[in-house]
């Protein structure tokens, strides 16, 4: 008897050792590999347009749980830069989560020229596919096609199949950047007011993006007006509005209070266009966010993995280009943005909880200063006219070569030749380029030139800005003469459409925030060097994922818990 009590004893025994060791194992698997279990959600935020420098700027006047939340509780470099020369919104949102150079992935501007065509092609358009619900206009965006290499989000999906993966921006450009080539991207329609998508995702809407556009949620925001948030004192430290290169673009007007009808009477596309170059962008894209997050049950995949939020605050960058990073206007737009990201977190608080969530910011860009506002503090600034530039080099040309417009098109920041031409007088390819650059080089605000020669052949200089001009440059889709122009200069294709603009690889361009939040992965602090590449790496690690292909940055371990 007392053995068999001693064998039941040890069959016990050792079935709670088995159980203890399934425990085990099962609580090991659910965390991943080393017991860290990756995020359930990751919120990839971007605010285009935004410097570094004005997210520390205006810390005393930050509310409580936005931005301060980052900078006090996260890990923020002061120090990111993008290492390509071409600042513009494309090439920023392709290179975020792919963490690869325009050269690799092949978005080298907003718009470029097919070589072959001779037309123009815009990053994100693809001719295979329309807008569902919408009629699609020339030249906007449908698909990922252009982007060449894979992105954070897609090597998410390709490591577990079951992730989902949503990029929702005010710009097409944007989110199908941040969507790739496997996840879902949102835009906004100026003509409807929706954040839509097109049929390379998918081939009808959602049920919940019927049910949350039954009620017109766009058109709440009608009839109200953007006036400043703060007392007057509280703007010390920025240009007054009103000044006389502010552009009263889309009816907004040049000082507070800003409308924003669009001039209409009723919501309708001029309402919808103007809306989301105000303070109520954001909101109406905060509203269509927290849709999309309970509509695909973001953050609480059944599956048990994790899924990827990306999302592009697009008015900011509006902001910028009519009234300046100096202004009042910005000031005001960046503090109203806060408030926002606070609603954010708390959001995402009470449907996940933050412990489960790991949130970044970046932007794809920084800004300059108006030429106007740099040379009224002494600075060497103005604004170069694209097509007065052209017409002057082809004068230049045609009188060493003959007659012919040998310099054809303009796209930021590039000139492309027409080689046909070139190749039909029998001249020196080469030949042509340099007199161009020659000529070009001694033009009034240009401080750099380069030919498609000496980057085909690696003969540019040992330079920082030889090195950006290089990633930025792709061999196949890229023009043949690169302009930078000097500091605090305006190049632009419509050289007086907006008051600022970007696209540049200076300080004020390229150095943006690069900030951290998760409390089970990432130790707080304020860095200091990182490049923006090194932000998708570092998610890929934590999301234990392979590199997307073309991925160049390294991951943050000294951030890392």
């Amino acid at each position: 008897m007392a053995t068999l009590r001693r064998h039941v004893s040890l069959s016990v025994m050792s079935c709670l050792f088995l159980a203890v060791i399934a425990a085990g194992l099962a609580q090991a698997t659910e965390q991943g590999p080393a017991g860290i279990a990756p995020p359930r959600l990751v919120a990839f935020m971007v605010v285009d347009g935004l410097p570094q420098e004005q997210v520390v700027k205006y810390y005393d006047l930050l509310g409580e749980g936005g931005l301060k939340r980052l900078l006090d509780q996260g890990a923020w470099f002061n120090n990111a830069n993008y290492s390509h020369a071409t600042t513009y919104t494309a090439v920023g949102h392709a290179t975020l989560l792919s963490c690869a150079h325009p050269y690799k992935h092949g978005i080298i501007g907003n718009d470029w020229m097919d070589k072959k065509t001779k037309q123009r092609i815009y990053s994100t358009e693809d001719q295979r596919h329309t807008y569902l619900g919408e009629e699609t206009k020339k030249h906007q965006g449908t698909s990922p096609f252009n982007l060449k290499v894979t992105t954070v989000g897609d090597e998410l999906i390709y490591a577990n199949g079951k992730s989902k993966v949503i990029a929702i921006s005010g710009k097409d450009r944007s989110a199908i950047g941040l969507g790739g080539h496997a996840g879902t991207a949102y835009m906004h329609s100026t003509s409807t007011g929706r954040f839509i998508t097109s049929d390379y995702y998918m081939k009808e809407y959602p049920e919940w993006w019927e049910k949350f556009y039954a009620g017109k949620p766009q058109d709440r925001y009608f009839g109200k007006v953007w006036t400043p948030l703060l007392p007057d004192d509280a703007y010390a430290r920025s240009a007054p509005d009103d000044r006389p290169w502010s552009k009263n673009y889309k009816g907004l007007g040049t000082k507070f209070p800003h409308p924003t009808s669009g001039g209409a009477d009723k919501p309708s596309g001029a309402y919808y266009d103007a809306m989301i170059w105000t303070p109520y962008g954001d909101e109406l894209t905060l509203d269509f966010v927290k849709a999309a997050i309970e509509g695909e049950n973001l953050g609480k995949n059944p599956a048990g993995v994790p899924d990827l939020l990306a999302i592009s605050w697009t008015t900011h960058d509006y902001v910028q280009h009519l009234f300046g990073p100096e202004s009042k206007q910005s000031q005001d737009h960046l503090l109203r943005l806060d408030r926002v990201l606070a609603d954010f977190f708390r959001y995402l608080d009470s449907w996940v909880g933050l412990e489960n969530v790991v949130i970044t910011l970046s932007a794809d860009h920084g800004f300059m200063n108006i030429p106007e506002y740099s040379a009224s503090r002494n600075l060497d600034a103005g604004r170069i006219d694209p097509e007065k530039m052209i017409e002057a080099v082809n004068a230049s040309l045609s009188k060493r070569f003959g007659d012919g417009r040998y310099v054809t098109t303009w796209w930021n920041p590039t000139l492309f030749l027409d080689y046909d031409l070139i190749d039909g007088k029998s001249l020196n390819r080469t030949d042509v380029e340099n007199a161009a650059a020659q000529f070009l080089i001694e033009y009034p605000g240009i401080a750099f030139v380069y030919t498609r020669t000496q980057l085909e052949k690696g003969k540019l200089p040992e330079t920082r800005i030889a090195t950006q001009v290089t990633l930025a440059w792709h061999q196949q889709y890229s023009g043949d003469i690169v302009l930078i122009n000097k500091p605090n200069w305006y190049l632009f294709e419509k050289p007086f459409a907006y008051a600022s603009t970007h696209g540049a690889p200076y300080a004020y361009d390229t150095n943006v925030p690069l900030m951290l939040l998760g409390s089970k992965w990432v130790g707080p602090g304020k860095y200091g060097d990182a490049e923006v590449v090194d932000l998708g790496r570092t998610l890929a690690f934590l999301l234990n994922v392979r590199p997307p292909n073309g991925c160049e940055g390294r991951v943050l371990t000294e951030i890392l818990r």
